[in-house]
């Protein structure tokens, strides 16, 4: 295998006429000697990495082969790290094997040739890949997460379409590598050309900002102004299409209202998700730091206002939030005195997506708006574009807050129209030719729906991806689909492919930063601690901390709030109860796209967005309308980049409350895990005896969410199952009876009976939690784990 004989080359394998262009410039061509080195390999199917440099240096003129044959090496070194050779080491001496022929697809549409496929086709200057035709059977995408550890240091001067490297370093050697796939480089002079789309994916994938990508404050237009403008006193109902610029109106609204002196505490702002009310709330921080109380501007959810109004009446809010929304409109309509003084005192109300406030929420927003003062003003924000949620109301769907608002002689309707998010052209057309068409369409029917979905083709950049795991597109922004099911299936193949990936799931537990509760998780709440202390709670953990342990202190001495050189992990707790919108995480996952549900990405954009269709579901009463405005959402979240694929097929069933989804498989099932309430909490977590300390709970707890691990699920009583990690006997969490009265209901397992062990339960990180307190002493912290994906169930 390691002779140094070679058999002459025969003249349909390689060309003589190339030997004579071995030379350009008066420099050996890297591009023929790519060709040499595959044609001796391809000839002898292996051979000395010794015996290919002599064979080649044999046609340099003797002049050139000091500097010929470092060139040699060079190019036996990019084609053997690309897979295009096989290397390896034979009784001690380097080989070179040949290897499958495979075709590769670049950004940019090309695709060129790796491995055994005996061409020298000509090429541009300095190019070692020889395009070829044919479908591709792998993408460069493909090839970059094989190389991930590599090729994540590539520093941002090499994601250019055209550059010179001056540096006396030379080029490193990922470098080398990824440019010379994607087209020419010439080590001599450190210059490459790799063309904008190639460069742009690099970019992506590699997450690299662009230059003109920075965030520049929106300054508010004219339509916003007016809105933000309009006396406290005052009731109007505000028009906001995608994109312009509600959430900086909303909170330019409170601003202007503090400034013209209302009181921040008799100020409620309600949406609908913590995360929309946390980053209003820092939107309005920002614009108000240097006012007195703002932080006692009430900051709510639906739900959780409505808690708050049982509670003043001294009620208990035990129940679903259901059930709570209905208790406090009774006692709004009933007019409770305690509700009454609390409400009667308000003066300004701002109630934000009103277009999807159907059924009891409405019902509540509409007591709420009868019974407070006649002095207190209203604003209300919504967009008929944009009413997706009359799902949850069946009968309701055209009858939502926002219509009933409109029809009350005293609230003023007002629009802010400007779009400032879409930046191209085509997606500003789309935008508002989409938004014409809703308009003119009401109801839609079905051929109008899919008349809709034509013009988004029309101005999607791509249509039809199928193959959206390896799609170049892929690597960053939004996947949406319209369905869970759909959703659970894209996340499946994402895995199997091992691509990264974030995931928004709405029914997932709050996720707060767990370095937080890795730190200060099990102390006592009046354990005060020093910026040294704190540091060698820290460097315990400084590997698997992203926050370097300046900002960590930072951020606990603003949940502290006591300004001292201390803080204070009961203050820190009570922080946390209403955690900063920066501290929280509404995914699973660190890296790559965003896989969610259309309805759980409202609120969002990003500046590629990629839609998976399905295919259309012949069934009665489906409403096209709600259909049509469900995708124009989606289509809306795009600001730069918009494509349309098909979403995989997902042969699921629900079951439970919450519904959760599980299919069959040949030899088990599959069971969706990881909803909010499946996992028992802290306090009866750890009154197993299990661990010695709450420390040694939660440092296993870490370990398990900083490892990626897969666990088991192994019973422990009747209704409940400990997770825990193979080979490892203590349980890093316990699933308790929301989850295994699921699992009885699929597997026909009557009450009482033995329930299996689970596999395959991925643990996906871990969240801060704050347990709560009592009258005399206040909360304290722990960590506990987050689980996703499928747990397998053995038939």
């Amino acid at each position: 295998m390691c002779s140094c004989r070679v058999k002459p080359l025969k003249s349909e394998t390689y060309s003589p006429a190339r030997l004579l262009r071995i030379y350009r410039d008066d420099e050996l061509d890297r591009g023929v000697v790519a060709d040499l080195i595959r044609t001796m390999v391809g000839t002898r199917r292996g051979v000395s990495r010794y015996s290919v440099r002599e064979w080649i240096s044999g046609f340099l003129a003797k002049k050139d082969l000091a500097a010929g044959r470092p060139v040699i090496d060079s190019v036996i070194d990019i084609l053997s790290d690309t897979g295009d050779i096989g290397s390896g080491m034979v009784h001690g001496e380097a080989v070179l094997v040949a290897v499958p022929f495979r075709r590769i697809a670049l950004p940019d549409g090309r695709v060129i040739g790796l491995g055994d496929h005996g061409q020298t086709i000509d090429r541009g200057p300095d190019e070692l890949f020889p395009t070829v035709p044919g479908q591709p059977t792998g993408t460069l995408l493909d090839l970059l997460e094989a190389w991930r550890s590599t090729t994540e240091l590539l520093a941002p001067r090499f994601l250019h379409a055209n550059g010179q490297h001056s540096s006396s370093d030379g080029i490193p050697a990922n470098a080398a590598i990824i440019l010379s796939l994607c087209g020419s480089f010439d080590p001599r002079s450190g210059s490459w050309s790799i063309g904008n789309d190639n460069a742009a994916f690099l970019r992506d994938w590699l997450g690299v900002p662009y230059d003109d990508q920075a965030g520049s404050e929106i300054v508010p237009d004219l339509e916003q102004q007016l809105v933000a403008a309009v006396g406290g006193g005052e009731r109007i109902v505000v028009e906001a299409g995608p994109g312009a610029g509600k959430t900086n109106t909303a909170a330019e609204r409170v601003v202007r209202l503090v400034e013209d002196g209302a009181a921040p505490s008799r100020i409620v702002l309600l949406s609908f998700t913590r995360i929309a009310v946390a980053e209003l709330g820092e939107r309005i921080k920002e614009r108000l730091s240097s006012a007195p109380g703002v932080a006692m501007v009430q900051l709510h959810t639906f739900d959780s206002y409505a808690a708050r109004i049982v509670l003043a009446a001294g009620a208990k809010t035990a129940g679903s939030h259901e059930a709570t929304i209905q208790a406090a409109t009774r006692l709004l309509r009933t007019r409770d005195p305690l509700v009454i003084n609390l409400v009667d005192a308000l003066e300004h109300v701002i109630i934000d997506e009103a277009q999807d406030l159907v059924g009891s929420r409405r019902t509540f927003c509409e007591a709420l708006i009868s019974e407070v003062h006649p002095a207190c003003g209203i604003t209300v924000f919504g967009d008929f574009a944009q009413a997706i949620y009359g799902y949850q109301s069946p009968g309701s769907e055209n009858d939502t807050l926002l219509q009933q608002v409109q029809r009350l002689p005293q609230f003023r309707p007002m629009q802010i129209t400007r779009d400032h998010r879409a930046r191209t052209d085509s997606l500003r057309l789309l935008f508002r030719s989409a938004r014409d068409f809703l308009r003119d369409k009401d109801p839609v029917t079905r051929d109008e729906y899919f008349e809709l979905r034509d013009l988004i083709d029309a101005s999607a950049s791509e249509t039809g991806i199928r193959d959206f795991t390896g799609h170049p597109s892929t690597t960053r922004g939004f996947i949406l689909t319209r369905y869970r099911s759909s959703l659970l299936e894209v996340a499946e193949a994402m895995r199997m492919k091992r691509r990264p990936f974030r995931i928004r799931l709405s029914d997932r537990p709050l996720r707060i930063e767990p370095w937080i509760g890795v730190c200060l998780g099990g102390l006592d709440p009046d354990t005060r601690l020093t910026r040294e202390a704190f540091g060698q709670l820290f460097d315990g953990y400084r590997t698997s901390i992203s926050r370097t342990p300046d900002e960590c202190w930072e951020i606990l001495r603003d949940l502290d709030g006591a300004g001292s050189s201390e803080v204070a992990v009961g203050r820190i707790a009570e922080g946390l109860e209403n955690p900063p919108s920066d501290l929280i995480s509404d995914h699973e996952g660190t890296s790559g796209p965003l896989l969610s549900t259309i309805h759980a990405i409202k609120g969002r954009q990003s500046d590629r967005v990629l839609i998976l269709m399905n295919a259309e579901r012949r069934k009665e009463g489906v409403n096209w309308s709600e259909e049509a405005r469900t995708l124009y959402v989606a289509a809306t979240r795009a600001s730069d980049e918009l494509r349309t694929g098909w979403a995989p097929h997902g042969s699921f069933y629900t079951a439970g409350t919450p519904e959760r989804h599980w299919r069959a498989r040949r030899d088990y099932r599959e069971m969706e895990i990881g909803l909010e309430g499946d996992l028992i909490d802290w306090t009866r977590f750890s009154s197993f005896d299990c661990f010695s300390s709450a420390q040694e709970m939660i440092d296993a707890v870490w370990r398990a969410a900083t490892s990626v691990s897969t666990a088991e699920a192994v019973p422990s009583g009747a209704d409940q199952l400990m997770i825990r990690l193979p080979g490892d006997e203590k349980p890093i969490g316990i699933l308790g009876k929301q989850f295994t009265d699921v699992l009885r209901e699929i597997i026909h397992a009557p009450e009482g009976s033995e329930l299996p062990v689970l596999s395959g339960v991925s643990v996906t990180g871990a969240t801060t939690v704050v347990v709560k307190g009592s009258a005399t002493r206040p909360p304290s912290l722990a960590l506990m784990p987050l689980l996703g994906g499928f747990a397998r169930i053995p038939r």
